[in-house]
């Protein structure tokens, strides 16, 4: 297949260019930022905001479109 013999070929220059690079003995990274979290907040939630835009039948439900994946 030619999926096959293209996967070949690029295994086979990668391996070539890999031969150029010279070997280290060890690689260090020096950062200040390792590890960094910030603490969960929740936002204030306005449920008439939120519904402002939102499409309400007679009976006040709530209208969503069906999600296209399901049957």
């Amino acid at each position: 297949m030619t999926i096959e013999k293209d996967a070949e070929d690029i295994i086979e220059k990668f391996s070539k260019i890999l031969e150029d690079i010279p070997d280290s003995d060890e690689t260090w990274y020096i950062t200040d930022n390792l590890n960094l979290t910030r603490d969960d907040k929740s936002q204030e939630k306005n449920p008439e905001k939120i519904l402002r835009n939102a499409r309400i039948d007679k009976e006040g439900n709530l209208i969503v479109k069906k999600a296209d994946w399901t049957n």
